[in-house]
C-alpha cells in the first residue's frame, strides 16, 4: 500500500533543483524504501495520483557515475501544493489561515527568520497573503468568526457590505483586517473614500448587498492604509502625524533594536545611549509605551508629549504617597 505522506516527500525531493537518483533515495533516512523497484512503483504513483510526470535528465552520478537523475517540474509541483491545500480547506478557511499567519507575523520566530522565498510558498499555498511587521499581537480569540469572514472575503474581492456599528447601519467597504494590542480591528471606507477604524468584536450586524453591478468599482482611499499599518502607536489614533525622539538607555536602547519594528522606525546608537526616532500619528499608546519603560526612557521631542509624560509622572507619584 502506497504511503501518502511518503509519496509527497519524494515529491518534494523530485521537484528540487538537482532532483534524485534513485540510489540516493534508497540510501536517504529522509524515506523507508527497501528496493529500488518500490521506488519506480511510486514515480509511477506520482503520475497516477498527483497528475506529475517524472523524468530523467541527462545528468548522472551516484557512487558508479553512472546513476540518473530523476526529476519533476518544479512549477508542477508548486501547483499541486496550492490546489491540493485548496482542495483540503474551504474558502472561509483558507481566508481565516491567511489571517492568523499575517497577524502572528511580526511575533512569530517562524516569520522572522524565513527568507521571502517561504514567504511566497505561503502565498501560493493559502492565496492573497502579506506578512510584514505592521500587524501586532498574534491574539485570535473572537468567540464568533462570522463577522471577520464577511470583513475577509469583501476585503478580498474589492466588494462593500452594509455594517450596523455604535446603532449607525452604513454601507462600507472593508480595506483591511488586522490584529493590534489583543484586538482585532478593521479599517473600512466610506462612499466618499474617508477611512476609519472599527472593532470587529463590537460590530453589531453586517449584510451583504443582494446584488452588485460587475462596473461597481470601489473607490480610492483617502489615505495609505500600509502607511497607516506601519505606524507602530497608530491604534490610537489621535493626533496629526509627527516625530518623536526617544533616548533610551544602553541596555534598553539594546533590546529596542532587537525588535522587529517597522520602517517608520529608526534607531540609532550614541556612546551613552540610544536614540529612537518616529513618525506617528498616535500620541496616546507612544506615551503609554515611555512610561512603561520607566526612567530607561526620555522624550527629547515633540515638547508637548514630553510635558504630558512629565504631567502624568507627577500625578502617579501624588497617588502613590
Amino acid at each position: 500500500m502506497t504511503d501518502f505522506i511518503q509519496l509527497l516527500n519524494l515529491a518534494s525531493r523530485l521537484a528540487s533543483d538537482k532532483g534524485a537518483t534513485v540510489q540516493e533515495i534508497l540510501a536517504s533516512q529522509e524515506f523507508d524504501y527497501s528496493s529500488r523497484s518500490s521506488i519506480y512503483n511510486d514515480f509511477t504513483n506520482i503520475s497516477k495520483y498527483f497528475g506529475m510526470n517524472v523524468w530523467q535528465t541527462d545528468e548522472r552520478g551516484g557512487k558508479t557515475g553512472r546513476e540518473v537523475y530523476h526529476h519533476i517540474d518544479a512549477d508542477e509541483w508548486n501547483r499541486f501544493r496550492s490546489h491540493f491545500i485548496q482542495k483540503i480547506l474551504s474558502d472561509d478557511d483558507r481566508r481565516l489561515l491567511s489571517f492568523m499567519l499575517e497577524s502572528m507575523g511580526s511575533v512569530s520566530p517562524l516569520i522572522a527568520a524565513s527568507d521571502k522565498g517561504f514567504l511566497s510558498r505561503l502565498k501560493e499555498l493559502v492565496g492573497n497573503i502579506t506578512i510584514n511587521p505592521v500587524s501586532s499581537k498574534g491574539y485570535f480569540a473572537l468567540p464568533d468568526v462570522k463577522n471577520l469572514l464577511f470583513l475577509l472575503k469583501a476585503q478580498e474581492e474589492e466588494g462593500f457590505l452594509y455594517i450596523t456599528y455604535k446603532g449607525e447601519k452604513r454601507k462600507l467597504y472593508p480595506l483591511k483586517c488586522f490584529i493590534s494590542a489583543g484586538g482585532v480591528y478593521c479599517y473600512v471606507m466610506m462612499e466618499n473614500g474617508f477611512v476609519y477604524k472599527i472593532s470587529v468584536p463590537r460590530i453589531e450586524e453586517i449584510s451583504c448587498p443582494l446584488t452588485r453591478t460587475k462596473n461597481e468599482k470601489r473607490p480610492l482611499p483617502a489615505i495609505d492604509i500600509e502607511k497607516k499599518l506601519s505606524d507602530p502607536f497608530s491604534i490610537v489614533d489621535d493626533h496629526a502625524e509627527f516625530t518623536a525622539v526617544i533616548k533610551l538607555s544602553i541596555d534598553q536602547g539594546w533590546i529596542e533594536e532587537e525588535k522587529d519594528w517597522p520602517d517608520s522606525v529608526t534607531i540609532e546608537e550614541r556612546d551613552d545611549c540610544y536614540l529612537f526616532t518616529v513618525r506617528t500619528c498616535g500620541s496616546y499608546w507612544l506615551e503609554r509605551w515611555v512610561l512603561s519603560l520607566g526612567p530607561a526612557a526620555e522624550v527629547i521631542e515633540p515638547e508637548f508629549l514630553r510635558k504630558k509624560i512629565s504631567e502624568d509622572v507627577r500625578k502617579v507619584a501624588e497617588m502613590y504617597k
